[in-house]
């Protein structure tokens, strides 16, 4: 019985971390108005590793003061390289592929690429990971992926050698990230793996933005940090988007198979369409409607019989 809340917890974990996701695109859009994405990936990874670091200091203070902490954090003799090797795949080479293939391609053609993570995770577990797939999460992967697709139609459709090259480099990079913190979640904690993610991401990001910018002083960093807006997105970017999605997902890929994991990822698109209608008032057409039901009704499928059964049992 612990076994299935476990699972359940792990389910429900990777579905909220897809809609903080979801919502990010939209943060993202706000920052990007003022400030390079060098300079916004300088703030928000900053921003994640200093709030990560202040609970580690509460949580040293309450293990002083009550003799136990809340929550195991030691990377003392521990592999911490593999944890460098998730960093330097998520968020480092994730995000730099990402952007340079966005630029590259229409962004129909972006999404529909790397919404095919999940069926590459599929892959991994059979081949690499000797993971049991069932015939559901194949035929969710695939329904899921058309879902993105049908998203995209409409949209203007360009795309070149380099930027086809550059995402697949994202969905490769995605793909490794699933592997290799399934893989690390047998010596590490979610909190460990995060905060040694956005660890490095500061470490690469912070000195590129510098360098890009021309120093501390630039008007590229100084006129973004005069802005509401801008630390409005940071806030969200470095701490839910980063900090809590991500040690979601990292406690998700702990518990489940990377295919298990991954397939959740594409609710991100749905967030994120649902997100712009909503707030940002675009258009909904009814091929964005189409591909919404199609994602949702591939994870109904895939877990609604799962969720049902185990709450029969509670």
């Amino acid at each position: 019985m612990k076994q299935e809340k476990i699972h359940i917890l792990s389910l429900l974990a990777a579905l909220v971390a897809s809609v903080i996701f979801g919502m990010s695109f939209m943060f993202s859009k706000l920052a990007l108005a003022v400030a390079q994405p060098s300079v916004l990936l300088a703030f928000r990874f900053t921003l994640a590793v200093a709030a990560m670091t202040l609970v580690i200091a509460v949580n040293a203070l309450v293990g002083k003061l009550r003799g136990r902490k809340l929550f195991a954090f030691d990377l003392c003799h521990k592999p911490v390289g593999k944890l460098v090797l998730l960093g330097l795949v998520q968020p480092v080479a994730y995000f730099i592929f990402e952007n340079y293939g966005i630029l590259y391609t229409s962004s129909a053609v972006a999404g529909t690429i790397i919404a095919a993570v999940p069926v590459c995770c599929i892959l991994m577990d059979v081949l690499v990971l000797h993971e049991r797939v069932t015939v559901r999460q194949v035929l969710c992967a695939l329904g899921a992926v058309g879902g993105v697709a049908l998203i995209s139609v409409g949209g203007a459709v360009m795309i070149s050698a380099l930027g086809l090259l550059f995402l697949l480099l994202t969905m490769l990079s995605d793909t490794v990230y699933y592997g290799v913190s399934h893989s690390a979640a047998k010596k590490f904690t979610p909190f460990e793996m995060t905060y040694v993610m956005f660890l490095v991401g500061m470490v690469v990001f912070v000195p590129v933005a510098l360098l890009q910018a021309g120093g501390p002083t630039s008007p590229l960093i100084l006129q973004p940090a005069q802005n509401g807006d801008f630390w409005l997105a940071v806030v969200y970017l470095g701490i839910l988007s980063s900090g809590v999605a991500y040690g979601l997902l990292n406690f998700a890929n702990s518990h489940l198979t990377v295919t298990e994991a991954s397939l959740f990822s594409n609710v991100t698109t749905v967030v994120s369409v649902l997100a712009g209608v909503v707030l940002l008032k675009e258009t909904f057409s009814l091929w964005q409607a189409l591909g919404v039901v199609l994602i949702l009704a591939s994870l109904v499928f895939r877990y609604g019989a799962e969720l049902a059964q185990s709450k029969e049992m509670n």
